[in-house]
């Protein structure tokens, strides 16, 4: 995700990272949010910048299931999807843990993802199943986790 108002690469990652935390974690507040950024290498991130962040990204806050407010991307303000985006813009991020793959992916390319995943028809996969921003892989043998892992992030061009 490239956004034009981005004026540094250190404030590119900044970006993406705050994402990818916000996508996989629930935040009750920004300083929660900083903690985790200054733990993934950004020691010196004020709260500034991260209201900034969270400006740029479009977050927005939303009660979850226990009725706490939260941060969450907001749909409308992501990119509306398109053909002509390359998978490596579609996928925000791949993770397994022993037993299965998970990705995360902007919103709205979750099924486009698993399409091209069933397309290649690799062999070590059980199932894919998806929705509309994540795709759940699991391998025919969770001992060769590691190995689907690493052919789907070959077969999607992440490497």
């Amino acid at each position: 995700m490239r956004i034009s108002r981005v004026s540094s690469e250190k404030e590119q990652r900044q970006l993406e990272l705050c994402q990818q935390l916000i996508v996989h974690k629930s935040y009750r507040s920004q300083e929660q949010l900083r903690c985790d950024l200054k733990q993934h290498g950004f020691e010196a991130i004020s709260q500034s910048t991260v209201s900034r962040l969270l400006k740029l990204l479009g977050v927005i806050k939303r009660s979850n299931a226990k009725g706490e407010k939260i941060y969450a991307l907001n749909p409308m303000a992501q990119p509306q999807p398109s053909a002509a985006r390359s998978v490596a813009e579609m996928v925000i991020s791949v993770e397994h843990n022993s037993e299965f793959i998970m990705i995360h992916t902007v919103s709205g390319y979750g099924r486009a993802v698993a399409k091209i995943l069933d397309h290649h028809a690799i062999t070590e996969i059980l199932g894919v199943v998806s929705g509309s921003s994540v795709v759940w892989i699991a391998p025919r043998d969770v001992r060769k986790t590691p190995l689907v892992h690493r052919r789907i992030m070959q077969t999607l061009g992440l490497n």
